[in-house]
């Protein structure tokens, strides 16, 4: 049985966001599921709920699905709100390692890496993007064990779970090429300046990548994915 995973706080994703994932892993993900939302208002959420019991800062509860029997024992796929799965993808359950899986974001090409990750470099210190992840239930505690030891340097030095993984380095691995896209900045380094559309559109992707933007137009032909 797979763990599917997302996370709704506070205002910025509307229970229509959950609910739509769950009708895309409906319609693309060919084995059995438990679909959860990790959450801190489960009203009209159509998934099975495990309360947010933390009190951390927006996008760090993320971390929290990684604390021991978060879920049961199994393979562990997140997903953020903000993506559209446009093809099957069970091909990404091929890619399940005893490290933790991530999107490598190779859009933002080279990365800076003297060491100072705040301010106006922050964007491109690192590639490791968290908007999918894939795991075995159990085997990446390490990783919130690891940000528990101290979580105020943490939130105060990386400003996101992305650099904190990166950067304290917790062993990830990243998905192979061809599998997932950004609608903001396509796949590769460089890529956006040779795109005609102001916004990538790649049908054969498993899956896309919307990066925060909740604008309804940004959607427009991506409807019959989740119909």
């Amino acid at each position: 049985m797979i763990n599917v995973i997302c996370v709704k706080w506070g205002t910025k994703y509307s229970a229509e966001y959950v609910n739509r994932l769950h009708q895309m892993l409906l319609n693309y993900l060919y084995c059995p599921f438990v679909f959860y939302c990790y959450t801190d208002d489960p009203t009209d959420v159509n998934a099975r709920i495990i309360p947010i019991e933390t009190d951390l800062e927006i996008y760090w509860n993320k971390l929290a699905m990684f604390q021991k029997d978060f879920v049961p024992e199994g393979p562990c796929l997140f997903f953020d709100l903000d993506i559209v799965i446009q093809n099957p993808i069970n091909e990404l359950l091929d890619c399940l390692s005893d490290n933790l899986t991530m999107v490598n974001a190779r859009w933002k090409g080279k990365i800076v890496t003297d060491g100072n990750y705040k301010k106006e470099k922050q964007r491109w210190d690192m590639y490791a993007n968290s908007s999918v992840l894939l795991w075995k239930s159990n085997a990446c505690t390490h990783i919130w064990d690891h940000f528990m030891s101290d979580p105020e340097y943490y939130m105060l030095q990386y400003k996101g779970i992305d650099r904190f993984i990166f950067h304290e380095n917790m062993h990830q691995v990243y998905f192979p090429k061809g599998m997932i896209y950004s609608r903001l900045y396509g796949e590769y380094e460089n890529e956006i300046a040779h795109c005609d559309s102001a916004l990538f559109n790649k049908p054969e992707k498993l899956v896309c990548l919307f990066n925060g933007p909740t604008e309804e137009w940004m959607y427009e032909g991506f409807e019959h994915h989740w119909s």
